[in-house]
């Protein structure tokens, strides 16, 4: 990402809505699907940790370790929580040794990467048997808007093309849908507007909303975790998936 856009991070994550409601589905999701006894300590790692927002939110009842290709996010992260943080870049430069975790995590990190098959792979060989990769993905390459360019976006993604990338031998996909739902039609709105001429220059600087109206679209977007998994999911702004890892295994998809 841009430089500044890590300060802008850093300033809002902790706080606004949707970093808040991704944290709780995220966490929905590895508490639903990670194999661990109850209160058993899961070793998480957590891929692109940005300035350590998710790391702060798992890092008390987990053993967490992040890996960063800024350092200026990495300065952040360490800052934010008490917790391994590394340099590192996807795919071939991981500082952590294979199948040592329970769960590795993706939130919103492989539109990031050009090499995002690769990447999955590598997040793949982090796990250990039984092990999930959890990821969440921008959807709908038709949204791409200036937004995207400035976070350094090679992609958005559809369903059928991000099951092509998570299809790793060795592993079966128990949760591949789109999220964000509730909030989609407003999302459209707001990329279509910023593609109009004469705004293909804004900055769409992110801000957090009033108490209220934050309140609010925390408590209706987090509500999909109750929904994810269970029935299958309109389209949304974003993707979501849980990928285990087996010793022979056949893909599926649900969701």
């Amino acid at each position: 990402m841009q430089a500044h856009l890590y300060d802008e991070l850093w300033n809002v994550e902790r706080e606004h809505w949707w970093f808040v409601a991704r944290r709780q589905i995220i966490g929905s999701l590895v508490d639903r699907y990670a194999s661990a006894a109850k209160d058993e300590r899961l070793d998480i790692c957590e891929l692109g940790c940005g300035t350590g927002g998710n790391l702060a939110q798992w890092a008390e009842n987990h053993q967490i370790v992040g890996l960063d290709a800024s350092e200026q996010a990495l300065e952040y992260a360490r800052q934010t929580v008490d917790v391994r943080v590394e340099y590192g870049r996807l795919p071939d430069q991981i500082p952590f040794p294979n199948a040592s975790f329970d769960v590795v995590l993706m939130a919103d990190v492989l539109e990031h990467v050009e090499e995002d098959a690769a990447s999955v792979r590598a997040a793949m060989e982090l796990l250990r048997v039984g092990g999930i990769f959890v990821a969440t993905i921008p959807a709908h390459q038709w949204l791409i808007s200036p937004r995207d360019v400035q976070h350094q976006h090679f992609r958005r993604y559809s369903k059928r093309g991000l099951r092509q990338v998570l299809n790793v031998s060795g592993t079966e996909i128990e949760l591949l849908s789109y999220y964000n739902s509730v909030c989609f039609p407003i999302a459209v709105v707001a990329r279509l507007w910023s593609k109009l001429p004469g705004l293909v220059n804004a900055t769409g600087d992110l801000t957090v909303p009033a108490a209220p109206l934050n309140a609010f679209f925390t408590r209706v977007f987090a509500s999909e975790r109750h929904l994810l998994g269970r029935m299958p999911m309109p389209p949304g702004l974003s993707l979501v998936s849980v990928v285990r890892k087996r010793e022979n295994a056949t893909n599926r998809m649900a969701g």
